[in-house]
């Protein structure tokens, strides 16, 4: 297909993109990983998301792949901002030494988190930073963490708070499948500093099942990702598109599996498109960035 929507002068949130093709948050933390996306074919490195405080994640099993979806709750396992403050500098520079931006996704349980995480990742060498408020998998003390997306104002909060961070800041979403809320986090986000939105998150709460009935995931329900959500991330995509300032870019994430989808998350608006389900189930194998880009420019 014909990439049309591509060309020269892309960019997100004014920072230059060779294509629109990146990875999601969630599949790269360590200098290692950064290293090995920044030698593959994605646009720009995702690294994240980091909380202010180390997290071990949620134990156990975290992730289950069937045809046609996944269900994870990986619990954003994370170093915290120590790692931020030793090795992201050094992976900003192998990002762009490979010619890549690097885009630092962090996860606050209160606005002010996000406000100095937001500040360390663009000391480190951030290019842009992304406000994770949308990780549904986050349970502390045999609790699930209130999911911060599903609240205007504390969408608001959280931009607020980051907005002395020298680089881009956007935000990245839940699924928000109440019209009424969706245009309540558009306005609230249009009236900030955001200069961009990730849309979506994993859809919260959803089940996978072994064979013999029990749970797949050792923590019961998981977020939903992978090719089942593509019908929900283009309405995402679609209904921010038309509800936010032309100024705020839109990155699409959520069930990209071929070039076909990307070419359509471009058609409904997107500037950018990211991927983590399928790089899972390729055993994280970096190459098919470079195999979905090839079948979106075929």
């Amino acid at each position: 297909m014909s990439p049309a929507a591509d060309g020269p002068g892309r960019t997100l949130a004014g920072v230059a993109l060779e294509h629109p093709l990146l990875n999601a948050a969630g599949t790269a933390r360590t200098l290692d990983e950064v290293a090995r996306l920044a030698r593959s074919a994605v646009a720009a490195v995702t690294v994240g998301s980091y909380t202010l405080g180390e997290r071990a994640g949620n134990g156990g099993e975290v992730y289950a792949s069937r045809e046609g979806y996944a269900v994870n709750a990986l619990g954003m396992p994370n170093r915290g901002a120590a790692q931020l403050r030793e090795e992201l500098p050094r992976m900003a520079e192998l990002a762009h030494a490979g010619g890549k931006p690097l885009v630092v996704s962090v996860a606050g349980f209160a606005p002010g988190e996000y406000g100095e995480l937001a500040g360390l990742a663009a000391a480190g060498g951030a290019d842009l930073v992304e406000l994770n408020l949308g990780c549904p998998n986050v349970w502390d003390d045999g609790a699930q963490k209130r999911i911060a997306s599903f609240d205007p104002a504390l969408v608001a909060a959280s931009v607020a708070a980051a907005a002395d961070a020298s680089v881009p800041v956007g935000v990245k979403l839940s699924p928000l499948a109440d019209p009424v809320l969706l245009a309540e986090v558009a306005a609230a986000v249009g009236a900030s500093t955001a200069r961009f939105v990730v849309s979506c998150n994993t859809f919260p709460n959803g089940l996978a099942l072994r064979p013999d009935g029990r749970p797949a995931l050792d923590v019961r329900f998981g977020g939903v990702s992978g090719g089942a959500m593509k019908p929900i991330v283009l309405g995402q995509v679609a209904q921010l598109r038309a509800a936010l300032p032309h100024a705020v870019d839109v990155v699409g994430v959520g069930g990209v599996r071929r070039g076909s989808d990307v070419h359509d998350l471009l058609q409904v608006g997107a500037t950018a498109v990211g991927l983590a389900t399928a790089f899972w189930d390729r055993g994280e194998d970096p190459a098919v960035f470079g195999d979905l880009l090839a079948d979106w420019v075929a």
